[in-house]
Order: C-alpha cells, then sequence, then structure tokens
C-alpha cells in the first residue's frame, strides 16, 4: 500500500496531480483546496499523504497536504452509501465544522450546494454523518482550516466552475460579479449564484 509519495510536481490539473518519484509517474485525486494550494509549484518538490484505493476493477491514489485530512477522508468515504469521489467533493468545499453544523440543524441546503451533491446523495450524508457524529466532533479538536479567505474562496469557485464546463476566463468573471453583489457568501453560494444567473 502507498501511504505517501515525494517527488516533483510534474502536472496538475483542477481535480488530479501527477508526481514523478525517481522517473515514476503518479497519478493523485486531489481536492480544489489542494489544486490551489499547489497550482504554482509546478517542478517544485512536495509531499503528500496517500490514500491508496484497491477494488477489483482498479487501483486510485487520493492525494493529501495534511494527514488529518486524509484521515477525515478515510471516514467519510467509509459510511455507507458514500463513495471516494463524494467524500473528496464535501472535502472541497466543507471544513468538519461546516459539516457538522450542517448535520447538527439537519440543514442539508449547505452540502446541496456542492457539485452532484443534491437530493439522497446529500440526505444519505446527513444521516450516515449523524449517526456517528461523536467520531466527526474529534477533527474539532484538530487545526484543520475553518475559514475560507477572500482569495481562497473565489478560487475554488473558479475551479468548480470550470470543471462544470465554463471556461476559466469566463468563470472568473462571474465569480468576481457574484463577489462584488454579495461580499459575504461562500464558495458553494457564489457558485450556485453563477449558474442560477448566467
Amino acid at each position: 500500500m502507498i501511504a505517501g509519495l515525494r517527488g516533483s510536481l510534474w502536472k496538475i490539473n483542477i481535480n488530479k496531480i501527477y508526481i514523478d518519484v525517481n522517473g515514476v509517474v503518479y497519478e493523485l485525486n486531489i481536492s480544489f483546496k489542494s489544486y490551489d494550494n499547489l497550482k504554482d509549484k509546478k517542478g517544485s518538490q512536495i509531499y503528500l499523504f496517500v490514500y491508496h484505493s484497491i477494488t477489483d476493477r482498479s487501483q486510485k491514489l487520493f492525494g493529501f497536504q495534511e494527514e488529518k485530512e486524509r484521515d477525515l477522508f478515510e471516514l467519510l468515504k467509509s459510511l455507507q452509501g458514500i463513495g471516494e469521489m463524494t467524500a473528496l467533493r464535501v472535502l472541497s468545499f466543507m471544513t468538519p465544522a461546516e459539516l457538522i453544523d450542517s448535520v447538527k440543524r439537519e440543514d442539508r441546503t449547505k452540502l446541496e450546494k456542492i457539485p452532484k451533491v443534491k437530493g439522497k446523495t446529500s440526505e444519505k450524508i446527513l444521516f450516515e454523518v449523524k449517526q456517528n457524529l461523536k467520531k466527526f466532533e474529534s477533527f474539532l479538536e484538530d487545526s484543520l482550516p475553518t475559514g475560507t479567505p477572500k482569495d481562497e474562496k473565489e478560487n475554488l469557485a473558479i475551479m468548480a466552475l470550470v470543471q462544470l464546463g465554463y471556461d476559466e476566463r469566463t468563470a472568473s468573471k462571474e465569480v468576481k460579479k457574484q463577489i462584488e453583489k454579495s461580499p459575504t457568501s461562500d464558495a458553494a453560494d457564489i457558485i450556485r449564484d453563477v449558474l442560477k444567473y448566467s
């Protein structure tokens, strides 16, 4: 099993990163937040904590900058009916505190602002997290980021829109427009408004 990789950042896309480790290039799935942090480090030496997924059909690697983020990913995807890609999307747009708050209030609105997390999927996440609430609350004792600075919020919204089919220039323009209208909106709100009004 691969638990971590150290090597040169060879290539990076919005949801994938490629690391050259002594001539062997590994492809890893990453969150939007990791993309935002690493997008300007092409050619640099980096280290990622890795979750190595092995099934009968395929193998996938998921990369995380912090060990605690990997642990949270493993906890999320271990819940019944919640897959690896859904867990990664949740990590892209919500902190543990935000997720727990939504679950306690039984409010799936914020979850459903995440691309491809709708209806039964959001209901399933709320139900399963609620059944394991104490495990998730333990993550609040450590220091995963809980805020979203303006530049990070803007970048996250742009990246999500590009993944949904927008070209980067248009996505950037629409996101800036929504931020001007509502400066306190989070990334998920901005995405929703762009999709609604553009």
